[in-house]
């Protein structure tokens, strides 16, 4: 089993819980180390099961003592990136695919994204870090998704369409074809 640490202890901190537990309930694939969360009264607290570890700050404490990998349940795309950003050091992000999501073998899936149920990725797109694909979103063929993009529930992006890093397609929305650049596959 590998070791992970959450950072999150919030409504997508528990989601991300569900998540693995149904991964595990298929293959024990992880053990939940706890949460880091910044919220200092948090830190004392139990949440959802799990203890809660202290701070980000103590990301790279915690890395020289025990191995893992971190997945972030944080929904907003600018706090994703700066918590990153602040741990150039760290680079042991897990990507979680729920076991109903089906993505494509020519799909090329960036570091530190979360798959929900039901999530369909077709041939030949790129997803980028950090993004988050929420319950039956549809990414079609050939697209291009940049860094810390989040695709809410019901969302689809047409074959051939590029989202820009840091944005946030909403619930049952679409983005239709565009044209492609072809420099950032």
């Amino acid at each position: 089993m590998k070791n992970i640490v959450i950072i999150g202890a919030g409504d997508l901190g528990k989601e991300l819980v569900w998540l693995i537990e149904d991964i595990n309930k298929q293959k024990p694939t992880y053990l939940i180390l706890g949460f880091l969360d910044d919220d200092l009264q948090k830190e004392t607290y139990s949440f959802y099961g799990y203890k809660v570890l202290g701070g980000t700050d103590k990301l790279e404490e915690l890395n020289k003592t025990t191995t893992f990998s971190v997945v972030l349940a944080i929904q907003d795309e600018k706090v994703r990136k700066q918590i990153v950003e602040n741990h150039p050091d760290f680079d042991n992000w897990e990507t979680i695919i729920h076991p109903t999501a089906v993505i494509a073998s020519s799909t090329k899936v960036g570091k530190g994204n979360i798959f929900f149920p039901q999530v369909t990725v077709s041939v030949d797109s790129y997803l980028g870090n950090h993004c988050l694909f929420y319950i039956h979103a549809t990414i079609c063929n050939d697209c291009w998704i940049g860094n810390y993009t989040t695709i809410m529930a019901n969302a689809t992006v047409s074959e051939h369409a590029e989202v820009n890093s840091l944005t946030r397609l909403q619930a049952n929305s679409i983005i239709n074809y565009c044209a492609k650049n072809e420099k950032k596959k």
